[in-house]
């Protein structure tokens, strides 16, 4: 029927109500743990005097305050999983017609989690620990340089997963959630128009990456993680006027009181 087309995946499910508180908490976490990531990562960059990078530098570092250095690639994995959930709850919102692209939206999200995860944790863990192995074998002021290169190489490594790979496809998947956003009948119009530069800079931390301004791409990601947050809450905000929408029901669906429901 051409009015079942305008109705939500949220209104339309089984439970709505518990599909809306959903949408609610993935904005809250994606909104929480961007800025928490975001925050740490400024914070570890100003620690290490990080403007005039080098791969022996961050070694040195690393060893030095490697609390900070674990809590900090925990954060970021923390967000990187946020974002996925934070997409997943778009696809909870948007029209049921919108089914196709929004699934490409999360199949997308889905291989940038999983290349994102992976890096973060091997510069957790295995790029530490090289970075632990050089110090202590060597002088405690120098990096061996057999544990030098070996740490270029994860890093490099990581780097190319993460800032390029996941960046890109993170962008991807939200370019196809702005789109839908600018057609959909549900939300207003001006929440694709907010959607849209946070995925474009994510995909410009990319393209950086891709030829080498790694500088750049560090602060573009860092725009782009405060982007998200914004968005996350944005879109969490506007999201409680769906299911009042005429526009957001089934046809023949009763209405549904949220301030009357027992869920709140």
């Amino acid at each position: 029927m051409p009015e079942f087309s305008q109705a939500s995946a949220l209104s339309s499910a089984p439970s709505p109500m518990r599909r809306h508180r959903f949408v609610q908490a993935a904005c809250l976490f994606s909104a929480v743990a961007h800025v928490a990531a975001t925050l740490i990562c400024v914070y570890t960059f100003k620690e290490g005097n990080f403007l005039q990078f080098s791969p022996v530098k961050l070694m040195q570092f690393v060893p030095e305050h490697i609390w900070l250095w674990r809590s900090s690639c925990l954060l970021v994995m923390l967000s990187s999983v946020s974002t996925l959930v934070f997409i997943l709850a778009m696809r909870e919102v948007l029209e049921e017609k919108y089914r196709f692209l929004v699934g490409i939206a999360v199949c997308f999200s889905l291989i940038a989690c999983s290349q994102d995860l992976a890096a973060i944790a091997r510069m957790m863990v295995l790029f530490s620990d090289v970075c632990l192995q050089g110090v202590l074998s060597g002088s405690l002021a120098n990096v061996r340089a057999d544990y030098a290169q070996s740490g270029w190489f994860i890093l490099n490594e990581s780097i190319t997963q993460s800032f390029l790979l996941a960046s890109f496809l993170y962008g991807m998947g939200g370019l196809c959630i702005a789109l839908c956003l600018t057609r959909t009948k549900i939300l207003e119009s001006r929440l694709a128009f907010a959607h849209l530069p946070v995925w474009l800079v994510m995909i410009a931390s990319s393209v950086t990456t891709f030829f080498g301004l790694l500088p750049a791409s560090v602060v573009l990601l860092f725009l782009a993680n405060l982007g998200i947050s914004l968005i996350s809450a944005f879109s969490g905000v506007a999201t409680d006027a769906v299911l009042k929408s005429p526009l957001a029901r089934a046809p023949g669906e009763a209405a549904v009181d949220l301030d009357n429901s027992g869920f709140f």
